[in-house]
């Protein structure tokens, strides 16, 4: 377990161990600001010792994982659960908008007239609080980052299975169904039978 430490100013410092931190809190040389994680700031000016830390980042969907290595040992993990509920949230609010514009009449169309949808790298709603969140909690990491490394992987699952699929292919499924389906003409499996 690490306690991470704060200078004076606010600038992050290398953690320490928990009987430092003891120490510097009952001689008053520091005082507690956070206690998730649990982090002191000191109380007199300090030299910045500070040695290089690196932040991974995992992004997913639905999760994102940090972790924060330094030396070769962790200093801080931890995962972001993200929201999911957001494009549920905007198709009700745009049912609700319709709903209310139905109901005023001879008003002229309002539609294609928002900023944000004619921007370009525009991101939508749910992609943007995801990518704002993981922003916001890097913000808060209570160690003085040297570098980020962000993995950021897309995996085409139907390769994994045959790595030579083309064009229509990847709609041409290969289940149970297409083997047991029969024939209307002879009422036989005529896929078990062109397979067997």
């Amino acid at each position: 377990m690490l306690v991470y430490v704060i200078n004076k100013n606010g600038k992050p410092l290398m953690p320490c161990k928990p009987a430092k931190a003891r120490k510097l809190l009952r001689d008053e040389k520091a005082k507690i600001v956070n206690r998730c994680p649990f982090t002191i700031q000191l109380q007199w000016d300090c030299e910045e010792n500070v040695q290089p830390v690196t932040l991974g980042i995992d992004k997913g969907s639905h999760h994102t994982g940090l972790c924060n290595v330094g030396h070769g040992k962790i200093l801080l993990s931890g995962i972001i659960n993200h929201r999911t509920d957001i494009k549920d949230k905007m198709t009700a609010r745009r049912g609700n908008r319709r709903q209310r514009r139905s109901r005023k009449w001879y008003r002229p169309k309002r539609f294609l007239n928002r900023a944000t949808s004619k921007r370009s790298g525009r991101l939508p709603p749910s992609l943007f609080a995801n990518a704002d969140e993981v922003t916001r909690v890097v913000r808060q990491i209570p160690l003085p980052l040297s570098s980020c490394v962000v993995e950021d992987v897309q995996v085409d699952i139907a390769r994994l299975d045959n790595p030579e699929l083309q064009g229509k292919e990847y709609q041409q499924s290969n289940t149970i169904k297409n083997l047991i389906t029969l024939c209307q003409q002879c009422f036989t499996l005529k896929f078990r039978e062109t397979l067997a």
